[in-house]
């Protein structure tokens, strides 16, 4: 896949306009770099939902990935600062510059920052993507993630994140393409 491919659809998707709110989040670390991109479509005081967009390059693991997703999420009964999340999407990439990948996974988010930590949380996520959903030479993928994050202001957050991802493929086994803690920000606009 081509890298200026994945950048022009990250381009169109972060101009995109006139949704209720957005948010931009930038980690990584001597060899790897994560941008994400949220657009939320809707909310109310049932919760929110969102497209989402991922592009990922690790020079250590030589994987170059893009994701494109929806997500809805809410905030459960009577605990304040939890925020609970369903996600589905799809991811596309190269790896080792012979492996080829494009898989549908579904995903579960969990966040929690509570107001008497004065801005301190953690959230963690999930995905799967079954033999079912994974094409081209991927048979399944396995993505998970925890981070810890500190608001500075109610708009900006710094993040220290821990990702690893894991994808089976065929007559190869399993591999690991990305996997590593990464430090950067989030800033919602």
């Amino acid at each position: 896949m081509k890298r200026t491919g994945f950048g022009l659809a990250f381009t169109i998707l972060l101009f995109a306009g006139g949704a209720e709110a957005s948010s931009l989040e930038f980690l990584l670390n001597d060899y790897s770099v994560q941008g994400r991109y949220h657009l939320t479509i809707s909310q109310d005081e049932y919760g929110a939902s969102g497209i989402g967009a991922r592009l990922l390059y690790n020079d250590d693991e030589e994987t170059l990935l893009g994701s494109l997703g929806f997500d809805f999420s809410g905030e459960p009964g009577n605990v304040p600062g939890l925020e609970l999340g369903v996600v589905a999407r799809g991811t596309g990439g190269t790896t080792d510059d012979s492996k080829d990948f494009l898989v549908l996974d579904v995903g579960g988010q969990a966040s929690y920052y509570p107001p008497a930590l004065q801005g301190l949380g953690i959230a963690a996520r999930i995905h799967w993507a079954p033999k079912l959903l994974s094409f081209i030479d991927a048979e399944r993928m396995l993505e998970a993630g925890v981070t810890v994050g500190y608001a500075l202001t109610p708009r900006i957050r710094l993040l220290l994140a821990y990702q690893v991802m894991r994808t089976d493929f065929e007559d190869e086994g399993t591999w690991t393409i990305d996997e590593g803690v990464r430090g950067g920000f989030e800033a919602r606009f």
